[in-house]
């Protein structure tokens, strides 16, 4: 878990991601999404995944809730979903190939 912490940060930080439901969506419809990440209790997690799935786009399910990915993306918030637009080297689309 410390793994796919460090590499998500890195992504946020040096990379290029748009936060939340509604974003995530537009960047799917937009083909600009590389991969979605998607905590545990998202409550859209079958509509983005089936949008994600008709484009081709991995999504990846974060293994907790939305509290700690919020936490990892630096904010004081829950964040449910994120699309990765581009990763910053950061190599993230490996923590898909690894599952």
């Amino acid at each position: 878990m410390v793994e796919v912490d460090k590499i998500l940060k890195d992504t946020l930080k040096n990379g290029d991601v748009k936060i939340g439901t509604k974003e995530t969506k537009t960047a799917i419809k937009n083909d600009s999404a590389k991969l979605i990440v998607i905590a545990n209790n998202c409550p859209n997690i079958s509509e983005i995944s089936e949008l994600a799935k008709k484009k081709k786009i991995p999504v990846y399910s974060y293994s907790s809730n939305s509290i700690n990915l919020g936490y990892i993306c630096g904010k004081a918030f829950g964040v449910s979903v994120f699309a990765v637009i581009n990763d910053g080297g950061a190599n993230v689309l490996n923590l898909v190939k690894k599952r």
